[in-house]
């Protein structure tokens, strides 16, 4: 367990716990230094902005929201199914959580054809939340695997940290009303303006950072300091805190994006292999792409889902005549918020990745 090892002054050694979810290789490869993905749509947009894109999209940054979408974007936000729609023990044991998602469609078609900056506004917001609330869970399941303090007030210090540490900066552009997403501007009335919104969020974030620094370093000389957790959210904290400065946001969150699919598809796919090892998989399709051995299969069948999904956008642009962007934003953030509702209630079960290490 104490496998982390730093040399401290005067020779003493402190231990670090390293309660890996699976083990060092994977979680450093899905979890945590996957990060490294984050400027991948930044360094293609220059190149597409440099030398053009191929095919016949003119939009550099269009290029990059389809390739983001088609390759990690999508395939993750299709996997949430595997664990829900195709799961008859969760429909059966939930069956009105799981029709009260289908409200979400009609929600979002409606906004998508009466007002397309509310439901960017609701999509953004529901998204910032989402990404963060994963690095929740995972920091869960890493202090439920190791033994470091499990009181209320550590795991509020680390809670608080996570969820405030993308605002700040995001702030200043939200009271500054220089915000747009997708050529959208983003607004918020009670917001725009109000430079106390500015103040408010950077005293939460500080001061839920230094309390979190402060606890660390508890932990640490109590050798009871979880190296895999503190990994995850040293990293986390210091993107989620810069994106939000970036000149093109739509590139920066898609950045953000890339690295959270990129996790959701590691964890999802661990789960379905745990659910595999304990004969809990109802689905014949699931359970044919589920398996230590089976990732590329399963990889591939969350993206013939999402270029359904792709197929479903040219259907009502073609039968409907709605405008690409509402097509693309019906069908796509239908699912989207879909999957959002469900993680919500997936990332409070620790237990069900937990339990299996």
């Amino acid at each position: 367990m104490y496998a982390e090892r730093a040399w401290l002054g005067g020779g003493a050694v402190s231990s670090w716990q390293a309660p890996w979810l699976l083990s060092k290789r994977w979680d450093l490869t899905y979890i945590s230094l996957s990060a490294i993905l984050v400027p991948v749509p930044f360094l293609l947009f220059q190149l597409f902005s440099k030398y053009g894109v191929p095919g016949h999209i003119v939009d550099p940054a269009a290029a990059v929201d389809i390739l983001v979408a088609l390759v990690v974007g999508g395939p993750h936000m299709c996997s949430t199914y595997t664990l829900t729609f195709m799961d008859q023990n969760f429909t059966q044991r939930y069956p009105v959580y799981v029709a009260l998602a289908l409200a979400l469609p009609v929600l979002v078609t409606i906004l998508g054809i009466v007002n397309l900056t509310l439901l960017l506004t609701i999509f953004m917001m529901w998204a910032s939340v989402h990404v963060l609330h994963q690095i929740v869970y995972i920091a869960d399941c890493y202090r439920a695997k190791g033994s470091e303090f499990h009181s209320i007030a550590s795991r509020g210090i680390d809670y608080g940290v996570i969820f405030t540490s993308l605002y700040p900066l995001a702030m200043v552009r939200l009271v500054n009303d220089n915000f747009v997403i997708g050529g959208t501007r983003i607004t918020i009335p009670f917001i725009v303006g109000q430079p106390w919104a500015i103040y408010l969020a950077n005293a939460l974030f500080f001061t839920f950072l230094v309390l979190y620094i402060g606890k660390t370093a508890m932990e640490f000389q109590h050798r009871r300091a979880n190296f895999p957790k503190t990994l995850l959210m040293g990293i986390t904290i210091a993107i989620a805190y810069v994106i939000p400065s970036a000149d093109n946001l739509d590139i920066a969150f898609q950045g953000m994006n890339v690295w959270h699919s990129f996790q959701y598809l590691g964890l999802t796919w661990y789960l379905n292999r745990l659910r595999q090892e304990r004969g809990e998989i109802t689905s014949p399709v699931v359970q044919k792409i589920a398996g230590s051995h089976r990732g590329t299969q399963f990889y591939l069948f969350n993206v013939g889902l999402t270029l359904a999904a792709g197929a479903m956008v040219v259907f009502l642009n073609v039968v409907f005549h709605f405008a690409w962007i509402q097509c693309y934003y019906i069908v796509i953030l239908s699912c989207l918020l879909i999957h959002y509702y469900f993680d919500h209630f997936m990332f409070t079960r620790v237990g069900e990745l937990v339990r299996g290490g």
